[in-house]
């Protein structure tokens, strides 16, 4: 293998030139606690990955095919799950993947396992060289390319100028895939010391700069509403390591201006409806380009406000954000509680990435707080500490459950960002203004091994509140060190034994207590960091409360995954449906797969507010573990009789049905609410659905082989997501009879009344079984939306032979004078 490799001096230096307030991963080593568990499962579940078959997709775009590459694709066939069925991101994990061995290389401790991860990633550049290398004598637009979806002619046309083969694929979010590899590639260079990665990096940037120097302006802004992940930051990026300014004028230019307009003030609805991820990596690159270019400050501007908007608005208990992948507007909140899809996790991985930069750049202690809280509570959740499987939407929904990917099936975007995650704990520890200030951000066990900062931190933060800090290195400097928000004013710092005088805002405000002098190999600095339990209210949503001690949030299992679990907790055994993920297309997602239990089913705190905190009651501090009182004497308590359930750490609890939000108000509020006659009707209906297209949503839309004329649209009307199209335009789903009905099927369709006068036609495997024209009014529509219910002849669910079908086609035509109406749900239904 030709990978060439610096030394760890220059490792440093390259890690600097994009992080440089922050000390190396291999500098800082995590000591016993939750978060090296987390890392140590995720060293062994990235080795248990097939990494030939991750790199198929680019052996066969490179069209590589002698030598070691003969019958490679047979050999070792692409993965099927979000890498082909009409929906391609191929590569995008292989990209994920290099960045998560090389963040794992850097941060392993265990030279056995370290050689192993390092020996897996010099084997993928080996590859990836070949692969580019493959079009060095190309002149139409391939040249320094690395990709694995198969549009190697979208890429020579955008070459041209002409966006329209990716404006085709824009489903496959093609840019989004390229960000993976150009990341992957960044990371092998700046964490594993790779040479050879960090020229091929250069070549992809030389690319992608090319790429686009004959797009106009007007075409670059509609290809930018295609989802492109963070491409912006990869060019910011490249432009710090290899100081080309066409590198920083290209990050701009793959800007997108609505984005970075609509948020130079701060703006309640601006992200309302909007695919939540999309726009993430969207921000991280606008802080990228101001981090290289300060005086570019409405890129500053947009990056704060964003991260504002979400941090403190769109953030639920978990410390995610997002329902179905998509901010959600204040009317439309309860989809918090009644959808089973959760926030979901790269959206928190990528706002952590912004909470770095923005505290790197600010040094304010409120992106401390908001990485620490959505740290232990949301991506350590993430992982099944069983199988080191990672998970895409993290329900909310009382009594919800997780989802686990298997490794070498599932290819989903929040599977490439669960191997970054669990292993890079150690990178927001510590960071620092060079050689005056040194800031301790997280209270996490761990040695730090410096240039100028060596210290030891030893705790068992979260379970006891406080942390002891030992300097192993002599100098004058000062230290920062984290004052929570939440903490109280008996937040105390001693240095050898003498208790410090501390110039901080008073409690409730998240600072950093600075200690400045001459250190002393040896003094030792004891931080008390007291915790107190607290009640907090789902954002615009304040019916459903959560529980919240320090930075932990607090659920409750309801079920158990065994019978010694059951003898121990009194909770019943249940085997979670699909907890496990295959290789469907939608296989992630909860509400696709899972189950669910009604909202009326579960634990209620019915009473009145003040006095819930009084319901709960300590039972092992050093475990943090809590009773709540759940019991209830009313006569609407129907056959769900909870009694007593333990509160802990929402984090360490797996494989079972749990609590993160509970419904909370007084019984006359409670027998008044509707929740009870709408989660019926919900029930009753989702008993009924055999398969179920969110439309208008990416991707269960993806999922369900979504195919529309070019004018179709999608968008949003009160709340809910639709898909429309122009005269004579279509829009087509492809409905799966998983239980093999041959009779007895329907099809549900949700409309608007707004959309009164619209005409279609809608059809199942071309064959007409409804003519539809949207009235003005619906009785009990509520004004708005209507479900209209449509039997399936029978004779369209059996193929010729007689033979069931597995899927069928069904399609809305719009009429030649009328736009299609807006399809808001579509369902396929069997009798009741």
């Amino acid at each position: 293998m030709s990978a060439l490799w610096m030394s760890a001096s220059l490792s440093v230096q390259a890690q600097s030139q994009i992080y440089p307030n922050h000390f190396d991963l291999q500098d800082v080593q995590l000591l016993d606690g939750p978060m090296k568990s987390a890392m140590e499962i995720n060293f062994n579940t990235l080795l248990a990955y097939d990494v030939d078959r991750l790199l198929t997709p680019f052996i066969r775009q490179a069209g590589l095919h002698e030598g070691r590459y003969a019958d490679w694709q047979k050999k070792h066939p692409n993965f099927k799950n979000w890498g082909g069925d009409g929906f391609d991101l191929s590569g995008h994990i292989g990209g994920h993947y290099l960045s998560a061995l090389a963040m794992a290389y850097a941060a392993c401790q265990d030279a056995a396992t370290k050689e192993r991860l390092q020996s897996r990633l010099l084997y993928m550049i080996d590859v990836l060289k070949d692969c580019q290398n493959s079009f060095d004598q190309n002149t139409t637009g391939l040249y320094g390319f690395i990709g694995g979806q198969p549009i190697n002619e979208d890429w020579e046309k955008l070459y041209q100028g002409d966006i329209s083969g990716i404006w085709q694929h824009r489903g496959w979010v093609p840019f989004y895939c390229e960000h993976k590899v150009m990341a992957g590639l960044r990371d092998a260079y700046l964490y594993a010391h790779n040479q050879d990665a960090k020229l091929m990096l250069k070549k992809m940037a030389d690319w992608c700069t090319q790429l686009i120097a004959k797009v106009s302006d007007a075409d670059m802004q509609k290809m930018l509403t295609i989802e492109h992940g963070g491409i912006n930051e990869s060019m910011a990026d490249c432009y710090a390591i290899f100081k080309d300014t066409r590198y920083l004028e290209a990050a701009k230019k793959y800007s997108q201006r609505e984005m970075l307009e609509g948020l130079q003030s701060l703006n309640a609805t601006f992200l309302d409806n909007r695919h939540a991820n999309t726009q993430v990596p969207k921000y991280i690159g606008f802080e990228r380009i101001v981090e290289e270019d300060p005086a570019a400050l409405q890129y500053a501007t947009a990056a704060s406000n964003f991260w504002q908007d979400v941090a403190h608005h769109r953030t639920v208990c978990i410390g995610g954000n997002s329902i179905s992948e998509h901010f959600l507007s204040k009317t439309n909140s309860n989809r918090y509680i009644d959808n089973l899809e959760g926030p979901e996790s790269c959206n928190t991985n990528n706002m952590l990435k912004l909470s770095e930069m923005l505290s790197d750049r600010t040094h304010d202690a409120g992106y401390a707080d908001f990485y620490e809280y959505a740290m232990w509570n949301h991506i350590l959740s993430t992982q099944d500490p069983q199988t080191g499987g990672y998970v895409y939407f993290t329900t909310l929904r009382p009594q919800g459950y997780r989802i686990y990917s298997v490794p070498n099936q599932g290819m989903w975007c929040c599977v490439g960002t669960g191997m970054e995650n669990h292993s890079k704990y150690g990178h927001f520890v510590y960071t620092h203004d060079g050689d005056r200030t040194l800031y301790v951000n997280l209270f996490t066990a761990s040695k730090l091994d410096g240039k100028k900062f060596k210290l030891t931190q030893q705790t068992n933060y979260p379970y006891e509140p406080k942390t002891t800090i030992t300097i192993e290195k002599s100098g004058r400097y000062a230290i920062a060190i984290r004052r929570p928000w939440w903490t109280t004013s008996d937040y105390r710092i001693q240095v050898n034994g003498q208790t410090q005088q501390l110039n901080i805002p008073s409690a409730g405000t998240s600072a950093y207590a600075t200690l400045e002098r001459k250190w002393k190999k040896g003094d030792v600095i004891t931080v008390d960091i007291p915790m107190t339990l607290r009640q907090e209210a789902c954002p615009n949503y304040e019916d459903y409360i959560a529980f919240e001690y320090g930075p932990i949030l607090l659920g409750a299992q309801t079920t158990s995954q065994n019978e010694a679990e059951a003898r121990a907790t009194g909770l019943q055994v249940e085997k979670l449906q699909n907890e496990y993920a295959g290789d469907g297309r939608m296989d992630h997602s909860p509400g696709a797969v899972g189950s669910s239990k009604s909202l009326i089913s579960a634990p209620m705190l019915i009473g009145e507010r003040s006095e819930v905190l009084r319901r709960v009651k300590t039972l092992d501090l050093s475990k943090l573990t809590f009773t709540v009182d759940v019991s209830r004497t009313d006569s609407l308590i129907g056959n769900y009789a909870w009694k007593s359930l333990t509160l802990k750490p929402f984090y360490s609890i797996h494989h079972s049905r749990y609590m993160c939000y509970w419904y909370q108000q007084t019984l006359g509020n409670y027998a008044k609410s509707d929740i009870a006659m709408h989660e019926a009707a919900r029930q009753a209906l989702d008993a009924r659905t055999i398969d179920f297209v969110a439309t208008g949503e990416q991707q269960s839309e993806a999922g369900h082989e979504y195919k529309y004329s070019d004018d179709s649209n999608r968008g949003n009307w009160h709340g809910e997501t639709y898909r429309d199209a122009q005269p004579n335009g279509y829009i087509q789903y492809a409905l799966y009879n998983k239980d093999k009905q041959k009779d007895g099927l329907s099809l549900l369709c949700r409309f608007a009344t707004s959309d009164r006068g619209r005409m279609a036609t809608l059809t199942v495997d071309g064959v007409k079984i409804a003519d539809i024209k949207i009235p003005s009014h619906v009785e009990g529509a509520e004004g708005i939306f209507f479900n209209v219910e449509y039997p399936i002849p029978a004779n369209l669910l059996v193929d010729a032979k007689g033979k069931v079908k597995e899927k069928v086609a069904v399609k809305l035509t719009a009429s030649s004078s009328t736009p299609c109406p807006g399809f808001y749900y579509l369902r396929l239904l069997k009798s009741n």
